[in-house]
């Protein structure tokens, strides 16, 4: 099944909205991945050699080819398969909210419960905030069942 995610940047760099209320991630520091799951969102923090390169084909101004199968993700040449990270609920959780959402949205967020500077990769049901984000290029995943 084919989705489309709507993509936002910020107007100024490095300004982001609050994530919001979630369950934190209990072992999340220990990993490459953090988890954040919400009521209508879902968050994932990364390492910062990670980010950079997941920032930039995901919110850069290309369009990558993404797949979410049920234990992997493809995005573009690159196939992840590791069990320790999408075997995690915070994936499962991903893949129902694409699954059952008309549209979703991604953009980058925070929350102050994290170090200074950590960015989070949101995707959620309902848009960001319009004063801070503008609307770029949506990004078509298939999400597979």
């Amino acid at each position: 099944m084919e989705k489309i995610i709507r993509r936002y940047s910020a107007y100024f760099p490095r300004w982001c909205q609050a994530f919001g209320d979630h369950e934190p991630d209990p072992v999340g520091e220990a990993r490459a991945v953090e988890w954040l799951v919400g009521a209508d969102s879902v968050g994932v923090i990364v390492l910062p050699e990670i980010r950079y390169r997941l920032m930039h084909e995901l919110l850069g101004e290309n369009h990558p080819e993404i797949e979410f199968q049920r234990r992997s993700i493809r995005l573009n040449r690159h196939h992840y398969d590791e069990v320790e990270v999408l075997g995690h609920p915070g994936y499962a959780a991903l893949r129902e909210l694409l699954l059952g959402s008309e549209e979703a949205h991604m953009f980058l967020a925070y929350h102050l419960i994290y170090p200074p500077g950590t960015r989070i990769i949101a995707v959620s049901r309902k848009p960001p905030l319009g004063l801070l984000y503008k609307e770029m290029a949506p990004l078509t995943v298939s999400v597979f069942e």
